[in-house]
């Protein structure tokens, strides 16, 4: 964010401790447990956020230099993309035209994709060279048969994909300002091209995805859950929160911010003592970690409501002097804190919803960011509020 507006949101967060509130919803929220255990309710999900709507897949460092490429299945499409040799990025479904073999995997840099299956071979533009054996394949035409083209974009030092075949007459690009509305020029800020890849984790807890993307919206159970990590380095149950259409920003003060107090505004440095979580619609939680970019990724499950995929990523400033001991050591703490607290409460948690012993689960008004986030699911899906 800028100067104007940290000093806002530290101005806001100093109020609501002084005053022992935070930002509060215009009323409390009651959710239907069978958002978390349906599998109906599974399938337009993965159907109406998970292909037809912008998916965050990295920062561009991923994609740093012509030829480097990455692969992800997404909600059931499996992804290839990569930087040309025109700098742009474009993205296609890792699906071999000949007999559907992906023609990529993992990460790497390639001045070309030979299938594995039969040697096809395919530009970084996804134009296919050529076939093994051109006796055999002599009708098939090559500028017909080029990987399929999926919508991509770069923006503010992120990757995004659309992962839906783009249409006859429509663009390969993807639109992506409008709808991160506001929060786009704080993205901007950050500066986001200039942080590489320290570290990626993935686990597949046995919770529903929304549950992932849930723990990271409230401060609420802070001082409860993670009394003996977070805790005392955090204030609880106070915070800002700003929508941007279906994305948010959620700001939570570290207790050392009272060291501001007394300092005349214009040499204020909330920096140093805020925590910006950007909620990135549908399944992405960015978070500005003050001297590092931490991000999680909640995919849900591929039949099973109860199940997901979760990724973390750290990332470190590309100028850093620090030794990767110390970038290790905040990964470890992400992990101690989420994957080994939030996680498993969450797992016992979906065993409830799934009991039938409860139909709903109710948001307070001081949790507004997953009033927010539950909210625009509802409006995305066409679910009446």
């Amino acid at each position: 964010m800028d100067r104007t507006e940290e000093l806002a949101v530290g101005r806001r967060l100093l109020g609501h401790i002084d005053g022992r509130t935070t930002d509060l919803a215009d009323s409390l929220f009651r959710n239907r447990v069978i958002a978390y255990s349906c599998r109906e309710r599974a399938r337009l999900e993965r159907d109406r956020l998970f292909r037809d709507l912008p998916m965050f897949m990295g920062l561009s460092t991923r994609l740093a230099k012509a030829g480097d490429y990455l692969t992800e299945d997404v909600a059931g499409m499996p992804v290839l993309m990569t930087r040309g040799a025109d700098g742009s990025v474009k993205a296609f479904a890792n699906v071999c035209r000949h007999r559907g073999a992906p023609v990529a995997e993992g990460c790497g840099n390639a001045r070309a994709f030979t299938c594995p299956y039969h040697g096809w071979t395919y530009d970084l533009a996804g134009k296919l060279l050529g076939t093994t054996d051109k006796v055999g394949f002599a009708g098939v035409d090559l500028a017909r048969h080029g990987l399929v083209p999926l919508p991509a974009a770069e923006r503010h030092g992120m990757l995004f994909v659309r992962p839906k075949p783009v249409q006859p007459g429509e663009e390969a690009t993807l639109e992506v300002d409008a709808g991160l509305g506001p929060i786009a020029a704080d993205l901007a800020a950050l500066r986001l091209d200039t942080y590489p890849l320290f570290s990626a984790d993935r686990v597949a807890p046995r919770i529903n995805w929304k549950f992932a993307i849930d723990t990271f919206l409230e401060g609420y159970h802070i001082p409860h859950l993670h009394r003996k990590t977070i805790a005392p380095y955090f204030i609880g149950n106070c915070g800002t929160f700003d929508s941007a259409g279906l994305n948010g920003r959620f700001c939570v003060a570290r207790t050392s911010i009272d060291t501001v107090r007394g300092v005349p505004e214009a040499e204020r440095s909330f920096r140093p003592h805020v925590i910006a979580l950007y909620q990135l619609f549908p399944n992405t939680i960015l978070i500005w970690q003050v001297d590092h970019i931490e991000i999680w990724r909640a995919f849900p499950g591929r039949d099973d409501p109860g199940r997901s995929d979760v990724e973390l990523t750290i990332y470190k400033p590309a100028n850093t002097t620090r030794p990767d001991s110390y970038w290790e050591k905040n990964r470890d703490i992400a992990i101690r804190t989420v994957m080994e607290e939030d996680f498993p409460l969450g797992e016992r948690m979906q065993i409830g919803f799934e009991s039938g012993a409860t139909e709903e689960v109710i948001y307070g008004r001081n949790e507004p960011s997953l009033v927010h986030f539950h909210s625009s699911i509802r409006r995305a899906l066409g679910i009446p509020a």
